[in-house]
C-alpha cells in the first residue's frame, strides 16, 4: 500500500470518526454546539411531517428552530426519515449520508471517465477502465489523493455535525453532469431533471441553470449561437419541477409569502445578538448588510441580494460565454454557477463547500495548463481547512469583528482567480 492509498484509507476512517462524534453529540450529550435539541436535521424533520400532515404551514417559522428555505417538493424527500421518529430517523438519514458520500466519488470516477472518453486530446494520463482503477493503478494517484481530500476535509465535518444536506444536493448535481455530457436530447432532459431535483433542495442552485444553456460565441465571425432546441430540453427538465412546486404557492399563497421571506428578503436567519443581524455567514450579500447595520443604516435585503447578484454573476458569466467553444465548458459552468451561489446567497456556511469541491477537482484535474494552476490547487486546499476554522475565529471575535470575512477573502480569491482564467483564455 503506497502512500495515497494510505491516505484514502486514512480519510474514511477520519469520515467515519466525523460521524461517530456527531452520534455522540446527539444521543449523548445537551451541549450547546449540538444536540438533538439544537440541530438543523430537526427542520428537515418537521418539513417532512408537515409535508403529509400541514403542507400548507412549510413556511411557518413559529415551528422551526430553523427555517425551512427550499421549495415544497423538497420536503416529501425528508418524510421517510420523518416518519421513523427523530431518533431512529436521524440515525437513518446520517448512515444514508455516509454511504451517499461514496456514491459521489463513483459518479465523479463516471464523470472524468466519460470526459476522457468524449475528448481524446484531453491531456489527462490516467488508467480508469473499471472503478478499482482508482485505487490500484499508481497512474490514477493524484485523483485518489483527491478523493481523500473531499472525505477528509472539514466541511463534511461540519456537515454530519449538523445533520445537513450538501451530500444529497451534490448527489443529484454530479448526476445532472453526467447525464449533460452524454449525447442525446433524452440525456438532457435527464440532467436538467436531476438538477432540478437539487434545486427544490437548494433553491440557490438555480444560479447554474444558466450555464447548461448551449450559447456559444465564434470568434472568427465575432457571433453568438444559440443551440435552441437543445437548450430548453435541458431547461425544461428543472422548469417542470419548479411549476410543480408553484402550484403549492397558487393554491396556498402563504405559502409563496413565507418561501420569498427566507430565501430573498433574508429573513429569520440565525442570529448571535437578538435583534442585531450578526452571524458568521461570509457571503457578501449578508457581510453588506451586517456592516450597513453597524453604522445604523437600514437598506433592503433583497435590494442588496439582486445587486449583488448582478455584480458577481454578469461579468463572469460573459467571460464564461465568450470562452463557450472549449469542450470542458460545462465543468467549468457547474463551478462558477455553484461558487457565485456561495459569494452572493444571504447565509453561505464552510458545509456549502461540500457541494464545490469535486467541481474544483475537476478543474483541478482538466486544466493542468492554467498559469495559476498551482495557485488555484492551493485555494481549494486552505478552504478545505480555513473556511471551518475562520467560522470558529468568528465566533471568538464577532464582539470585536462581527463579520467573517476570512471566509469571504477565500471565495473571493478563487472568484478572481476564475476570472484571470477566463481572461487568458480570450488571448
Amino acid at each position: 500500500m503506497n502512500r495515497t492509498q494510505q491516505f484514502f484509507f486514512i480519510s474514511i476512517l477520519v469520515n467515519i470518526f466525523y460521524l461517530i462524534i456527531t452520534f455522540i453529540f446527539f444521543y449523548g450529550l445537551e451541549s450547546p454546539l449540538m444536540s438533538k435539541n439544537n440541530n438543523d436535521y430537526l427542520t428537515f424533520h418537521n418539513a417532512g411531517l408537515l409535508a403529509i400532515n400541514d403542507i400548507s404551514n412549510l413556511y411557518n417559522s413559529s415551528l422551526y428552530l430553523f427555517p425551512f428555505r427550499y421549495f415544497p417538493l423538497s420536503a416529501y424527500f425528508f418524510t421517510p426519515f420523518s416518519l421513523l421518529g427523530l431518533d431512529f430517523g436521524y440515525f437513518t438519514f446520517q448512515i444514508f449520508n455516509f454511504f451517499l458520500n461514496f456514491i459521489n466519488l463513483y459518479l465523479m470516477y463516471r464523470i472524468i471517465h466519460l470526459y476522457k472518453n468524449l475528448n481524446n486530446k484531453a491531456n489527462l494520463e490516467f488508467n480508469l477502465v473499471k472503478f478499482r482503477d482508482l485505487y490500484t493503478d499508481s497512474k490514477n494517484e493524484s485523483l485518489l489523493h483527491q478523493n481523500a481530500v473531499i472525505l477528509i476535509m472539514l466541511p463534511q465535518f461540519m456537515n454530519y455535525f449538523l445533520g445537513q444536506i450538501n451530500i444529497i444536493v451534490l448527489f443529484f448535481i454530479l448526476l445532472s453532469l453526467l447525464f449533460l455530457l452524454k449525447e442525446g436530447y433524452k440525456n438532457d432532459f435527464l440532467g436538467g431533471l436531476f438538477l432540478g431535483i437539487g434545486i427544490l433542495i437548494k433553491p440557490t442552485l438555480i444560479l447554474v441553470l444558466p450555464f447548461i444553456i448551449l450559447l456559444r460565441y465564434n470568434k472568427e465571425n465575432k457571433k453568438f449561437t444559440l443551440l435552441f432546441k437543445k437548450s430548453i430540453i435541458r431547461l425544461s427538465g428543472s422548469i417542470i419541477l419548479i411549476l410543480i412546486s408553484g402550484l403549492y404557492f397558487l393554491f396556498f399563497p402563504q405559502m409563496l409569502e413565507g418561501f420569498i421571506d427566507v430565501n430573498l428578503g433574508g429573513k429569520y436567519t440565525y442570529n448571535i445578538e437578538g435583534d442585531l443581524n450578526i452571524n458568521p455567514s461570509f457571503s457578501l450579500t449578508r457581510i453588506v448588510l451586517i456592516s450597513f447595520e453597524l453604522i445604523g443604516l437600514e437598506i433592503s435585503g433583497f435590494l442588496t441580494f439582486i445587486i449583488i447578484i448582478l455584480l458577481i454573476f454578469i461579468p463572469i458569466y460573459i467571460l464564461y460565454i465568450l470562452n463557450s467553444a472549449q469542450t470542458n465548458n460545462l465543468f467549468d459552468g457547474y463551478l462558477v454557477g455553484i461558487l457565485v451561489m456561495f459569494i452572493v446567497y444571504f447565509d453561505t456556511w464552510p458545509h456549502h463547500l461540500v457541494v464545490l469541491a469535486p467541481f474544483l477537482v475537476f478543474f483541478i484535474t482538466i486544466h493542468k495548463d492554467f498559469i495559476f494552476y498551482k495557485m488555484f490547487k492551493y485555494l481549494y486546499y486552505l478552504m478545505a481547512i480555513f473556511v471551518v476554522i475562520f467560522w470558529g475565529i468568528f465566533y471568538l471575535t464577532y464582539e470585536i469583528l462581527p463579520i467573517n470575512i476570512g471566509g469571504l477573502i477565500l471565495f473571493l480569491a478563487l472568484y478572481i482567480t476564475l476570472i484571470m482564467f477566463y481572461k487568458k483564455k480570450l488571448t
